[in-house]
């Protein structure tokens, strides 16, 4: 058996270069934008064929990655150096908070094949999510109604509604009493 991991995406060409226009944006006209001008930059990323709800916040900083398969609800916020690789669709509900520094990851490989495969899975945050600064939010994961991933965590499997989840693996807290 020989190992071979592959080194390029398996992506088509047309895919490919969409992907790499849109990282020239992303790293320009969409980083240097101005604070107040968030309607601009969600007006951006649906040029390029994402769903995203124009009540949204999308910090300049934050970096998305095939942006038409991000879908954001009303009053949602992604946070300053947020990393959204959306090889995968990532779906995230209303009136949610993506802290600073949070890695929303679609993308992982296929660790039993000789060519390192890759495999994408969905993120789903449903309405009322908050994820704290500095987190990880792997492949295939759903995150429950109002629940809360605490800082530094990294989420390797779904989170219940009202979940307080915390750690590396992130594992349940406590269950959040809303008022």
């Amino acid at each position: 058996m020989e190992y071979r991991p592959v080194q390029t995406t398996p992506f088509s060409l047309k895919i490919k270069i969409k992907g790499r226009i849109w990282l020239i944006i992303n790293k320009s006209i969409f980083r240097y934008s101005p604070f107040f001008m968030r309607k601009f930059r969600v007006a951006l990323i649906n040029l390029f064929g994402g769903k995203v709800d124009w009540s949204c916040s999308l910090h300049r900083l934050s970096k998305i990655e095939h942006p038409w398969n991000l879908q954001m609800g009303k009053l949602s916020s992604l946070g300053e150096n947020s990393w959204a690789y959306c090889l995968d669709k990532i779906i995230i509900g209303e009136k949610c908070c993506i802290g600073k520094d949070v890695y929303l990851l679609t993308g992982s490989h296929d660790l039993e094949s000789v060519n390192f495969d890759l495999l994408t899975k969905k993120i789903e945050i449903k309405d009322g999510v908050w994820i704290s600064t500095g987190c990880y939010i792997l492949p295939g994961i759903v995150l429950g109604e109002y629940s809360v991933v605490a800082a530094g965590s990294v989420v390797i499997k779904n989170v219940d509604s009202k979940s307080i989840v915390g750690g590396n693996p992130a594992k349940v807290i406590k269950e959040r009493n809303l008022i």
